[in-house]
């Protein structure tokens, strides 16, 4: 699988006109993931927004994603709590497979009242086989980030993430998983 496309659908997605987009990078021993977002205006009761990721690791493993989801306040009484649902469609080329995945999603965002610099957050994103392809069975790609706004538009975090294809006709694949650094720019 070419990832060719994915990866010119993720530059386009700079030109997206929008306000407060975002821009993140987060790395470990293994990997590279970058990440960028862009809010797409009023949906419903929250904020759409798109987004391009592109993961590298060391063993010559690219991972690529688009999404939309919508995001917003979980309720009125959870104050600094936002909820996000969303779909995302994932390419991965190793070695020896290739994989192709429609997930559904949702995440979590936290952020104290007491202490409102701090910053929470989780996320899920699921595939079954009836809409994983290629060689791919299953796709999961999960993550639990704790973060602190160091400056007003850059938050600075440590995190966990594990992102996992079940392999049709062979051993599961682990593309990445253990703990990162990153930073989330706002601009």
């Amino acid at each position: 699988m070419s990832l060719r496309p994915l990866i010119a659908v993720f530059l386009l997605a700079g030109s997206v006109p929008a306000m407060a987009q975002t821009f993140d990078v987060s790395l470990s021993n293994d990997s590279a993931k970058l990440l960028y977002t862009a809010p797409m205006g009023q949906q419903g009761f929250g904020r759409g927004e798109f987004d391009g990721t592109l993961l590298f690791t060391d063993d010559d493993s690219i991972m690529g994603a688009v999404g939309f989801g919508v995001i917003g306040e979980a309720g009125s009484g959870s104050p600094g709590l936002n909820a996000g649902v969303g779909v995302r469609l994932y390419g991965l080329n190793t070695d020896n497979n290739d994989v192709a995945a429609l997930t559904l999603g949702g995440q979590l965002r936290f952020s104290p009242t007491a202490l409102p610099r701090l910053r929470f957050t989780g996320s899920i994103n699921f595939a079954p086989s009836i809409v994983t392809f290629m060689d791919g069975e299953r796709f999961i790609d999960t993550g639990v980030t704790v973060g602190y706004e160091v400056f007003q538009d850059a938050v600075a975090y440590v995190g966990y993430r594990r992102i996992r294809a079940d392999i049709e006709d062979g051993p599961d694949l682990t593309v990445d998983q253990g703990a990162h650094i990153g930073i989330n720019f706002r601009f």
